[in-house]
């Protein structure tokens, strides 16, 4: 975006992405548009742009060719190229009213700049005779429906229920504050003389619908970040809910991740590394194969061009081409367990090395002091790894239920041959550790009561989902034990090595499907610096004589919250009351660091209770 109008790459990503309503200084409300109005979007990717993002695994998964990065706004300079680009937005919601004298127009959604007032002359607090009108501002009502699907609030359609209209003869305005200062005091008047108030817009019955489907209003199956502006065939004939505009339910994008695993590249040289890893330079040796192996030949001119051996170059392009296929083979139709299982045998295995983007040190557990270290099978420095973020679809009203392929999945694009998604790439640092499975076991097996206190956790959270229409989950105390030990741990570490909790991240690792090969392993990794990754705090306090004490404060703190015993006794508290023993005064994260939006937590788990210590996995520590 230009500079009077700035946003984020990541914003673009996560939470503004294309369907979203962003709010804009000088009360601007504009929507990214979908990847049709994109620059270059049907077009191959320009090598000089720097857009090209090739990550094999998730292209695979997600049945893509590659992603891009979205155009940043360069200024016009000497020899710059792709100069004054930038994302493409449309005007929405379409309704604007005067904030002065309220009067309403329905705007294009392609209007470029902001409209002044038209000026209509009133009896009481008229803009007609004023010389600088005010420019209009959006109104702060949409209308949504559970297929994704957004339009205006149908104000013409509110006001005149019981008699014909066409938008020539009929002139709206917009009356607030005048009786009360809830919805009750927000009227709409119109130049026939109708005038109806907007007090209970909100109510919404998940049958009847609300008082928009009393109307006859229904969903019309728009989608205005693809162009559409009229009825789109056959409609949607959903219940329409109305939000405000800025409602947490009105987008929930989904965004997959993946880290970066250049199995290719152990034992390879920096330089030739550096090399392969040149998008274009990865494309020309790809693009170009005899019956499925690299072309010396090519590989022979690009190592004349970057300086490297030939031989090395195609030894390790040829690697990186069978580890492509193979990616592409196993990855295609994977779910999130066995796409995040290649993930946990890479970093527990420390299989790449200081050359690449994925770099990870095994710790030796010796070093560690025998009471800490008997809980853990092993502990790994990550001290360099690249996230991939990418942007798949979004919903409304209720958030994704992990399923690629969901009628509720709204789609980015019209164009079925735009064959890329947006997505960036952050670098950062992480720790990993992985519980010991044979102490986990007998844990499990050995406390009865831990299953009899997380079976009505459990069935709460799973009769939420259901009455959302969102899928049945196979939650284990084995999971919940892992999230609150994230949660508990980069609270601790947000002091204790200096980054904010909002800059530290968790990724879990736990089977539930595949449980002949079990996962019991957390990532606790920032990626929020920039390309030359972070600054090494995290990783030096995972090292030894550090994570040690580390982990007793945490331990320590999640034995006390300052909202004990009321927090501890809780049997259902938090976001849809899925966390037990968890809340903001001891467990929970902004929503940015959990994978599961603050839910599914419980310290006894951990530190036990009472009357039950060893309920808890370290309540030997305490």
């Amino acid at each position: 975006m230009p500079a009077h109008k700035p946003i984020r790459r990541g914003q673009l990503i996560s939470p503004f992405g294309i369907g979203a309503m962003v709010d804009f200084p000088k009360d601007e409300s504009l929507m990214p548009a979908g990847l049709d109005a994109w620059q270059h979007a049907k077009d191959e990717c320009p090598k000089e742009s720097g857009w090209l993002l090739v990550e094999e695994r998730l292209q695979a998964r997600l049945g893509v060719s590659h992603f891009r990065l979205p155009p940043d706004h360069r200024e016009p300079d000497r020899g710059s190229r792709f100069t004054n680009l930038n994302v493409p937005f449309i005007r929405f919601p379409r309704w604007h009213y005067c904030p002065f004298c309220g009067g309403m127009e329905l705007l294009s959604l392609f209007e470029a700049t902001r409209v002044h007032c038209a000026g209509r002359q009133y009896d009481q607090q008229s803009c007609h005779t004023k010389r600088r009108r005010p420019y209009l501002i959006p109104v702060r009502f949409v209308a949504v429906c559970e297929k994704g699907h957004v339009q205006d609030f149908p104000f013409m359609e509110w006001l005149h229920r019981d008699k014909p209209w066409d938008h020539t003869d009929h002139k709206l305005r917009l009356r607030a504050g005048r009786s009360s200062a809830g919805l009750s005091g927000i009227t709409i008047e119109c130049t026939c003389g109708e005038r109806r108030n907007l007090g209970d817009v909100f109510s919404f019955n998940e049958i009847t619908g609300g008082p928009l489907s009393k109307i006859g209003c229904m969903c019309k199956g728009l989608q205005p970040w693809l162009g559409d502006v009229d009825s789109s065939p056959g409609g949607c004939g959903e219940h329409l809910r109305v939000v405000q505009r800025g409602a947490v339910n009105v987008y929930f994008p989904y965004v997959v991740s993946s880290i970066y695993l250049p199995l290719w590249a152990e034992h390879v040289r920096k330089e030739v590394v550096d090399v392969l890893e040149q998008p274009h330079i990865w494309g020309i040796l790809s693009q170009r194969t005899v019956s499925g192996h690299i072309d010396p030949s090519i590989c022979k001119t690009v190592a004349e061009m970057t300086g490297v051996d030939a031989h090395d170059l195609e030894k390790a392009a040829q690697r990186k081409m069978e580890g492509k296929t193979a990616a592409e083979f196993t990855d295609a139709s994977s779910d999130e367990e066995s796409f995040r299982r290649s993930e946990y045998i890479a970093i527990g295995e420390g299989k790449v090395g200081p050359n690449t983007e994925l770099y990870v040190e095994i710790s030796d557990l010796s070093e560690y002091d025998t009471d800490f270290s008997k809980y853990f099978s092993k502990i790994c420095l990550v001290h360099k790894l690249r996230e991939t973020r990418a942007l798949v679809g979004f919903t409304r009203v209720l958030p994704p239920d992990g399923n690629l392929s969901s009628s509720r999945l709204r789609p980015l694009k019209l164009d079925p041959t735009i064959d890329w998604l947006p997505a960036i790439k952050v670098y950062g640092e992480g720790i990993f550790i992985e519980l010991n499975n044979h102490n986990l076991r007998k844990w499990l097996l050995s406390e009865p009561d831990i299953g009899s206190r997380l079976k009505p956790l459990i069935e709460h959270y799973n009769n939420i989902r259901t009455a959302r229409q969102l899928p049945h989950r196979k939650i284990t105390p084995k999971f919940i034990l892992l999230h609150t030990l994230a949660h508990t741990l980069i609270n601790q570490l947000s002091f204790d090595c200096g980054y904010g909790s909002a800059a530290l991240r968790e990724r879990i690792y736990c089977d539930f499907d595949d449980l002949s090969n079990p996962m019991q392993g957390i990532l606790i990794y920032t990626a929020s610096g920039d390309s030359e990754g972070t600054m090494g705090g995290l990783v030096r306090q995972g090292k030894h004589g550090r994570l040690e004490a580390s982990l007793r404060r945490a331990i320590s703190r999640a034995a006390w919250c300052s909202s004990d015993p009321v927090c501890m006794e809780s049997t259902g508290q938090g976001t849809d009351s899925a966390n037990l023993a968890a809340c903001h005064g001891c467990c929970l994260l902004p929503e940015t660091s959990c994978e599961e939006g603050n839910r599914l937590l419980d310290r006894a788990l951990l530190i036990g209770k009472a009357d039950k210590p060893k309920l808890g996995y370290f309540y030997d520590l305490l």
